[in-house]
């Protein structure tokens, strides 16, 4: 196995386009929304290989900046659907070497989280790794037309879904940064309306860098917008790789609630997805919030389990056990 680190994104988009499990989270477009929202805090330290069978291989991967010097890393940004991607088979052995070169001796702590497309991490990475959760990855199979998807649906969602259109519910991809800023505060009424503090969430920033990149790469990020007799109700971020349209952000402003908009623009970007050939719509995960879990479960979807693990230095973890342990008395 030939190592290659750094890679260059050529190398990395080539593997992306060639793995049929990769996602838009093992992209080099997720590491750029990292490292452009959050300026100084992430370095990205992602590195490649090539197998003797001549399969390449791309691990995505991120450093948190700190001034000692072991390392913090994750794969991937915000706890995503992680792991490494591949234009081929990887043995087991090859996969357990791959989760080594993450798990050096320069590593202080590591996490990764389940692809839920791509196979079952092996039981011997497991070893290597100890689990943190797990929660579930709600994803909705697009197979035949939009009517046929919605067969699945429960709960009342179709019945929410065509009371907001006739409501006059409209959805659309933003189109300017002044209509992303309408978004983020429609986000940032939420964040209130659900009772969390003034700082809590994703900064204005983040959302500016995603829309400059969604004008580089429109088809691989769009921000849908729902409206309201014209105005800005809510929004979606859906992200877009492969064969899966992902939702990674949403919120709806709670003016507009009774108009179900939050329904409206999630069927209706499935629609769009349906017919662009995706074969996947995945809710993602939920942190598991109740609330949401039970939102996402209304439409039908696929629940696959995901864990998020994590790798700590053995001789830190019996140092750390050691401190706490002495700390108590």
């Amino acid at each position: 196995m030939k190592i290659l680190t750094p890679i260059d994104d050529s190398f990395w988009w080539e593997v992306a386009r060639r793995c049929r499990y990769a996602t838009f989270y093992h992209t080099p477009l997720w590491r750029d929304i990292a490292r452009r929202s959050f300026p100084g805090r992430y370095r990205d330290v992602s590195f490649g290989a090539i197998l003797p069978s001549g399969v390449r291989v791309v691990f995505p991967l991120l450093q948190s900046e700190r001034l000692i010097p072991l390392r913090w890393l994750y794969s991937t940004f915000e706890n995503c659907y992680g792991g490494f991607i591949a234009d081929g088979p990887v043995t087991d052995d090859e996969a357990l070497r791959l989760y080594q070169q993450s798990c050096g001796h320069t590593t202080y702590t590591f996490y990764t989280t389940d692809n839920p497309f791509a196979p079952p991490l092996m039981p011997n990475v497991q070893t290597l790794l100890q689990p943190v959760y797990r929660e579930p990855a709600y994803i909705l199979p697009l197979a035949g037309d939009l009517k046929q998807v919605m067969k699945r649906f429960k709960h009342g969602r179709v019945t929410c879904y065509r009371s907001g259109l006739r409501q006059g519910v409209q959805v659309r991809v933003a189109r300017s940064l002044a209509e992303y800023r309408a978004y983020y505060a429609s986000y940032r009424d939420a964040v209130e309306r659900w009772g969390e503090a003034d700082d809590y969430g994703y900064p204005w920033e983040m959302f500016e860098q995603i829309y400059y990149l969604s004008q580089e790469h429109p088809e691989q990020i769009k921000t849908w917008l729902m409206l309201v007799n014209g105005q800005i109700a809510g929004g979606r971020l859906a992200l877009y790789w492969n064969e899966c349209a992902s939702l990674w952000h949403g919120s709806a402003h709670r003016d507009f609630l009774r108009y179900n908009v939050m329904t409206v623009g999630d069927v209706e970007i499935m629609r769009v997805a349906l017919e662009q050939g995706y074969r996947y719509f995945d809710f993602n995960t939920s942190s598991l919030k109740k609330g949401v879990m039970e939102y996402k479960q209304r439409f039908g979807c696929e629940q696959r389990e995901v864990t998020m693990w994590r790798f700590q230095q053995p001789w830190l973890r019996s140092l750390q056990q050691w401190y706490w342990k002495v700390k108590k008395y």
